[in-house]
């Protein structure tokens, strides 16, 4: 059984010049870092593999009139790819929401909203049964991380 996972970003550079141990997390840091790249991946962004990823890069800049309808796909989307991609959890529940987030420039002066989609998995550990919850915001259109 594996008790160390690397983390991420791997620094291949680092690793081929000093031949030094890459940094290593545990196994929830390792399951966490492996949803964010799920949840931050296009759909055919990876080379060996076109259906890892979820569908919020295509839904970024869609004009929403059902905001529920837009929530409920982003959401089946991202349970979806977590229960094909990430093999150390089962029992994974996955929901969103979304609120208006505002922000203020100081540079410019000035104000601007911007939609926070909030993403929460849960599951369990295959390895233990535990629970495993994580949680990230995205803010929509156009894409920026938290």
């Amino acid at each position: 059984m594996i008790n160390h996972y690397y983390q991420l970003p791997i620094k291949f550079k680092t690793l081929m010049s000093t031949h030094k141990e890459l940094p290593t997390c545990d196994l929830r840091q390792s399951i966490a870092q492996n949803i964010f790249l799920i949840i931050t991946t296009k759909f055919k962004e990876h080379r060996y593999d076109e259906s890892y990823g979820c569908e919020i890069w295509d839904m970024d800049f869609e004009l929403v009139s059902n905001e529920n309808k837009w929530l409920e796909t982003i959401r089946k989307s991202v349970d979806n790819a977590i229960a094909k991609h990430e093999p150390r959890l089962y029992d994974i529940s996955v929901d969103t929401d979304v609120t208006m987030d505002e922000h203020v420039s100081t540079l410019k002066s000035t104000k601007t909203v911007k939609k926070k989609l909030r993403i929460y998995v849960r599951g369990r550990l295959k390895q233990n049964g535990d629970s495993f919850s994580f949680n990230t915001n995205i803010y929509i259109s156009p894409l920026s991380l938290d």
